[in-house]
């Protein structure tokens, strides 16, 4: 394993650089993050006509959630990393297509699954009105079902699990465990955790006007952007963005991979 994969505790207070950095990043690319947010809404609106006419738990529409947000916050850190270095986007976009990178999301979705289950069965010894609530089938409640879920992993898998997934693809799942744990370990899981929350919390306002997924999508996108800025904090050592003559100036000099 390399020695550049060893976490390092970075300069506090950091919440307030890493959200500048990932606002600058979406600012910088609004089409590509656009495209994503769009596509999420679109996903919104089908679930909403395909599910039209059936009872369908919550809970299970939580749970695809859990199985599909490390796959998600992967393909947006592999977003902001083109984003950030020009000369990178292609490349990474690549690993999407390959087996080992869904096997090893889908590997890390499942376990959140297990977490949420094992911590549901534990909750089924007192009452719990929202236990068996159902879908809502309007705009915007599937990927509030979702957003709801996101703060799982950065707890269970760790905050850099889903760039390290994309950027250090020929290591396992348990490597990628334990590199992002012991990331968040470094730093505080519990102050991240908060972090996490408290962005999540200054998010609600916004999903309360209706705009049929795009509001939750967006904020589904940010959180995968604060992801990748985390990462490359901890683990590349960068606290600040390329500027954007340096990252175009990477994009003209990179080699054409063959």
């Amino acid at each position: 394993m390399s020695a550049t994969l060893e976490p390092r505790q970075v300069e506090k207070p950091f919440w307030k650089r890493w959200l500048r950095m990932s606002w600058q990043l979406l600012v910088r690319s609004p089409v590509r993050f656009g495209v994503v947010v769009a596509l999420l809404g679109a996903v919104d609106t089908c679930a909403v006509n395909l599910a039209y006419g059936f009872v369908i738990p919550r809970l299970w529409v939580e749970r695809l959630g859990m199985l599909l947000l490390p796959a998600l916050f992967a393909i947006v850190c592999g977003v902001a990393r083109g984003a950030d270095e020009a000369g990178q986007p292609w490349g990474v976009l690549r690993e999407f297509v390959h087996l080992r990178f869904w096997v090893k999301s889908l590997v890390a979705g499942a376990a959140l699954v297990v977490f949420d289950w094992v911590v549901f069965q534990a909750l089924l010894f007192s009452p719990d009105p929202s236990a068996h609530a159902l879908y809502s089938q309007k705009p915007g409640a599937l990927l509030t079902s979702f957003l709801s879920k996101a703060i799982l992993v950065n707890w269970v898998l760790g905050i850099c699990y889903a760039p390290l997934t994309v950027f250090w693809p020929e290591l396992s799942f348990v490597e990628t465990q334990k590199l992002s744990q012991s990331a968040s370990s470094v730093n505080n899981t519990w102050l991240i955790a908060r972090f996490i929350i408290a962005v999540m919390l200054a998010g609600i306002p916004l999903t309360l006007i209706p705009s049929y997924g795009i509001t939750e999508a967006a904020l589904l996108v940010f959180l995968g952007i604060l992801s990748y800025v985390a990462y490359r904090d901890i683990f590349e050592r960068r606290d600040e963005n390329l500027p954007v003559k340096v990252a175009a100036r990477t994009a003209i000099t990179a080699p054409v991979s063959t």
